[in-house]
């Protein structure tokens, strides 16, 4: 049986429930892993970057009916954390969206994914991998962690219509380089998502 997001929520704040907490960990620590890795690039601080976020959550568990968005707040927490860590060395180089490096892309399976061959799963995977970093890093919250547009632009600082943007040229570039695989499944259209 799959609970929820607001169910775990909702045990967390008002049942102190511990695992609930660690059911929600669960679900969400590789994504967020991923995300603070493409800031910080090494793999200790990037687990210590969001245990951290989680261990301030669970501080703040009596007032988690206050956060708005529970996905969009630990994403932005994760970048903050990951770009205080950044500031600490003396020497600071400002972060952008076009420097970062997106690692650790893979494909969930679902269903439609199970049909596709094991060849056009490697393709797909290595042409994400082949993309600009700010497309990679868009593509993979849009896509492999089902972030809206709009959560994606509040995560990122950006407005939903550099998404949609950024997005377009992903797909774009994807159905280029998997062209030789025609007919090509459907990939999910560029369109906004209404999130």
């Amino acid at each position: 049986m799959h609970v929820t997001m607001e169910e775990l929520l909702y045990r967390i704040q008002f049942h102190d429930d511990q695992l609930a907490f660690k059911a929600l960990y669960q679900q969400q620590v590789f994504r967020l892993y991923q995300f603070a890795f493409a800031f910080v690039k090494q793999r200790q601080p990037a687990e210590e970057i969001v245990n951290d976020v989680f261990v301030k959550l669970w501080q703040k568990r009596h007032q988690l009916d206050k956060i708005g968005q529970i996905r969009v707040y630990l994403y932005v927490a994760v970048k903050n954390a990951a770009l205080n860590q950044l500031r600490r060395p003396a020497i600071f180089t400002e972060t952008d969206l076009d420097s970062l490096h997106v690692q650790h892309f893979r494909l969930e399976p679902d269903t439609e994914q199970l049909l596709l061959t094991h060849e056009l799963q490697q393709a797909i995977a290595s042409a994400v991998e082949q993309l600009p970093p700010k497309c990679k890093m868009i593509f993979k919250l849009v896509k492999q962690d089902e972030l809206s547009y709009k959560e994606v632009a509040g995560i990122l600082g950006i407005s939903p219509k550099t998404v949609d943007a950024q997005l377009a040229i992903a797909m774009k570039k994807l159905a280029a380089r998997l062209q030789c695989f025609a007919p090509v499944p459907a990939l999910p259209d560029a369109g906004e998502k209404n999130d």
